[in-house]
């Protein structure tokens, strides 16, 4: 490669060894090397296969790097070039070890004879650029072991989010865009070098209508979490399928709440025959703790919550030593936190010591309303995930017919993705989907009563499973119509199998 094209693909590598894979920005990039070049069927062995836009970018940075480790260019030599020699042969060594890296993802071969082996790879390639990287100061070419957990999340990341976050509409490329920068910050190189720690264990919440899918955010960034790598007992210290650990606030008791985040002890309360460990001392220091429905907490325990976020401290019910929790909080709700702070019900230390890291979903409306082909998608997500890939394809057009039919085209989806799961489990069973009127639909009780002939209990249920709704927890609906908490859930529960309502 002649000098000219070595500086062209230089003044490149910073940008896409450390973008955003989910912006605008990365994609342009990528082009601006194949214009520059111009379109090629060649690809290096060396690389797997991704598609034929990215193979030609990595076609051509392969090329450059093999010119630089053959020493073709004098000036290229300099000082000055070496932070960009540096960002080209961590972009070259991260694709060529995909294969490796995607071996040890999702628990596949991951034992720890498979992960030596990964290390060692990785060990012979910066061996095999250590001409290029050699008057580098990047601190990540120091630690072979810091860089294999960094690839490692890097590669984990890119798995989890783009197979979590389903779909090609602006929205869902936003709130990928979005993960992607709660887990890396807009600093990429920083983070990966002195970052990760601290950044790891932000507070992160998640904001968004109900069933739009927030606690699948929260999984995909509780497992993309940097996980250091053992060099002596040749493993990481964390496997990603056990990090994350939600607790869903509004279903428990306030004894109960406490009890499960933070820990009992043997006779410190009625009905505490043993003592308990919370989900605050079980999940570790790599672990992240996922509480859903945070808005319903109360202050007592927004107190104790509190404690947590500033210093990781807290004391299990009725012991005496305190314990200290070092990993992530990520927490959800579909209320406005704004509002509940202003009305009191949320204490504002505890407001703003969760809403540094603020991520929002999108309703299933908005996204239909961008892309209507996403519709599609999401269907045939959702049969796969039910009866396999197969299975899903077959169903997914007979599935797709019948809700066309059923629905107008600009229908709400209140109940967004989980509503859609529920539609597509009653077309399979039933072949048709009918969703429910909650009493704000109609004209009034008065005309529901004259023209219905449901039971007293049916119209309990439906005004239990109303209260849910405005309310948003069960402990709240169950105080404002005066009821135990466990009859209430029990006439929602009821109310939804007889509708297949689905909501939160």
């Amino acid at each position: 490669m002649n000098e000219l094209d070595l500086c062209f693909t230089l003044e490149l590598a910073e940008g896409l060894a450390f973008a955003n894979p989910f912006v605008n920005q990365r994609t342009l990039l990528e082009q601006k090397v194949i214009d520059h070049f111009g379109q090629t069927k060649k690809r290096n062995p060396r690389f797997v296969k991704i598609d034929k836009h990215f193979d030609q970018v990595l076609y051509w940075f392969s090329r450059a790097e093999d010119s630089l480790l053959a020493g073709s260019s004098e000036i290229l030599k300099s000082d000055k070039w070496s932070k960009r020699k540096s960002a080209l042969a961590y972009f070259c060594l991260f694709h060529e070890m995909l294969p490796e890296l995607d071996s040890l993802c999702f628990g596949r071969e991951s034992s720890g004879a498979r992960t030596r082996s990964v290390f060692r790879f990785l060990e012979k390639g910066i061996q095999k650029r250590k001409k290029i990287i050699e008057n580098d100061a990047n601190s990540l070419w120091k630690s072979p072991a810091h860089l294999f957990a960094c690839f490692y999340q890097l590669r984990r990341s890119y798995l989890y989010v783009s197979s979590g976050i389903r779909g090609q509409s602006r929205p869902i490329q936003d709130l990928r865009s979005r993960v992607w920068q709660s887990i890396f910050t807009r600093d990429m190189l920083s983070y990966q070098q002195w970052m990760h720690e601290v950044v790891g264990r932000f507070p992160t919440i998640i904001l968004g209508p109900s069933g739009s899918g927030k606690e699948v955010v929260a999984d995909a960034i509780a497992r993309s979490r940097f996980i250091p790598y053992d060099e002596k007992k040749g493993e990481f210290s964390a496997k990603p399928d056990l990090v994350f650990h939600p607790v869903h606030l509004s279903s428990l008791s306030e004894t109960l709440l406490e009890s499960e985040l933070f820990g009992h002890k043997e006779g410190s309360f009625t009905g505490a025959i043993r003592d308990h460990k919370g989900v605050f001392q079980t999940a570790g220091k790599h672990g992240s703790v996922f509480l859903d429905e945070i808005g319903e907490v109360p202050e007592a325990v927004q107190v104790k919550l509190l404690r947590i976020l500033q210093s990781g401290e807290f004391q299990p019910i009725g012991a005496e030593q305190k314990s200290f929790f070092q990993g992530k909080v990520i927490a959800a709700t579909h209320r406005n936190l704004n509002e509940r702070m202003h009305s009191g019900k949320m204490r504002e230390d505890f407001f703003y010591r969760l809403c540094g890291d603020q991520i929002k979903t999108v309703s299933l409306r908005e996204i239909l309303d961008d892309s209507p082909k996403e519709m599609n998608v999401f269907i045939s997500f959702i049969s796969q995930k039910l009866f396999g890939k197969k299975g899903g394809e077959e169903l997914r057009p007979r599935i797709s017919t019948v809700l066309a039919d059923s629905l107008p085209e600009d229908y709400p989806w209140p109940g967004n993705f989980r509503e859609l799961e529920q539609a597509v489990r009653n077309v399979v069973v039933t072949g048709q989907y009918h969703p429910p009127k909650s009493l704000s639909q109609n004209q009034g009780i008065s005309n529901d009563y004259e023209h219905s002939t449901l039971s007293m209990d049916q119209w309990i249920s439906i005004y239990a499973n109303q209260a849910y709704e405005n309310f948003g927890s069960y402990r709240e609906a169950a105080k404002r119509i005066g009821v135990d908490q466990r009859t209430l859930k029990k006439w929602v529960l009821e109310e939804r199998g007889s509708t297949s309502y689905s909501g939160k």
